[in-house]
């Protein structure tokens, strides 16, 4: 299997580097992840051995930090390895003055660039974020140590096109020592794959020991002064999609006769914006809505009904000063998105009926009533002129397992 598997790419490799010489993005992409440097460097001294850590982009590096810096406690010596640019750079930003951390691109599973890995950095055990299945990686982790899948999740879409690819799939995650997935309904997936029953267990999401930043009261205030509306109720969409823009825009013409409320649109996609605005313009004149960056260009610049945020990163600073949240995604047929962060800050967030991609959190928020399902704008309207606070302190503390995790692995 293994050499079918390299045969096939070498071939690629072919067609990949001839594409290259007239690509320069191309050429640049493959020069640092098959040819980085690879030093041991002021990193493992003469009997250790370190972990590898591998995750695809920042948003596995984000709900894998608790778990670095509980292994980093145990005085353990961690590669991490990244797929994306993005990633790259975030995970440097906070590791890459840490002698006990190198970082790397992943290698595009290149058995020699993975070997050369496992060899110099002494790997004895390798965590794979979520399930990212490299047949060469996999087949090495298991050569050179223990290999463990964390945060396991697995999507009815991505079981289909596995089960194509079969007896290559099986053998490679029955390489795994342990498999701890995120519901019982991802264990099922991982057992129709024929995966041995004993390797497969059931944890919290990571994403409840995620530490989310708590906005200053400086910063806070600041926004308060220049672009919210103290005096009114603030309601954040956040990483809206296409349609949901709509709805909430209906909602708000027909709630806010007495202009009591303020909108706030965080569309999922930048790209979206004009599509955004264009909404608005339907239902509102010009003047009544403002684009983010237009606050941060004019200064005293008039507060309005609708803001829409045309701005990366920061839709955690607003969740911290909503009066309601909403969690796009779920109003159309989406999945939907996280809404711990919400959660995390005492937000109750209402959400539509698909939100199959975070059910199981979902389904912890509703049994303490902790989440808000709505089917239409009627709905919508008659959860807004509610207020409504909640704590939820206790309900990390429950679900997080991150310490239950750590002992599987060690």
């Amino acid at each position: 299997m293994l050499i079918i598997y390299n045969l096939i790419r070498f071939f690629l490799y072919l067609v990949i580097m001839i594409l290259a010489l007239f690509n320069k993005k191309l050429l640049i992409f493959f020069k640092t992840r098959l040819f980085q440097k690879i030093s041991n460097e002021n990193f493992l001294e003469k009997d250790e051995k370190s972990i590898l850590i591998h995750l695809s982009s920042v948003g596995e590096f984000n709900l894998s930090v608790e778990l670095i810096e509980k292994i980093l406690l145990r005085n353990e010596k961690i590669v991490i390895s990244v797929m994306t640019d993005t990633g790259f750079s975030v995970i440097n930003k906070k590791y890459g003055n840490n002698k006990n951390v190198k970082i790397l691109y992943f290698p595009l599973d290149d058995f020699f660039a993975l070997k050369k890995i496992y060899k110099k950095y002494k790997i004895k055990k390798t965590i794979i974020i979520e399930t990212e299945i490299w047949i060469n990686l996999y087949y090495l982790a298991a050569k050179f140590g223990e290999l463990f899948v964390v945060n396991g999740r697995l999507t009815d879409k991505k079981m289909k096109s596995y089960k194509k690819f079969g007896w290559f799939i099986n053998s490679s995650l029955n390489r795994v020592k342990k498999i701890l997935v995120q519901s019982e309904k991802d264990a099922l997936r991982y057992e129709s794959l024929k995966i041995k029953n004993e390797k497969i267990k059931v944890f919290k999401n990571l994403k409840y020991s995620i530490k989310y930043d708590i906005l200053s009261e400086e910063k806070k205030n600041k926004y308060f002064e220049e672009i919210l509306d103290k005096n009114k109720k603030i309601i954040v969409c956040g990483s809206t999609r296409e349609s949901e823009e709509k709805i909430w825009l209906e909602v708000l013409k027909k709630i806010n006769k007495k202009n009591e409320y303020q909108l706030v649109l965080v569309p999922r996609h930048l790209e979206r914006i004009k599509k955004v605005e264009d909404e608005i313009l339907k239902l509102f004149p010009r003047e009544s809505y403002s684009l983010l960056s237009d606050f941060e260009v004019w200064k005293n610049l008039k507060k309005t009904e609708i803001v829409i945020v045309d701005k990366m990163g920061v839709l955690t600073d607003f969740y911290q000063m909503a009066d309601f949240v909403f969690v796009g995604g779920t109003l159309v047929n989406i999945g939907g998105h996280s809404i711990l962060e919400p959660l995390f800050y005492g937000r109750k967030p209402i959400i539509g009926k698909y939100f199959q991609n975070i059910e199981e959190i979902v389904n912890d928020a509703k049994k303490l009533n902790f989440v808000e399902i709505v089917q239409n704008e009627d709905k919508i309207i008659n959860y807004l002129k509610k207020e409504e606070k909640i704590n939820t302190k206790e309900f990390f503390e429950k679900n997080n397992e991150i310490d239950k995790i750590i002992s599987e692995i060690f």
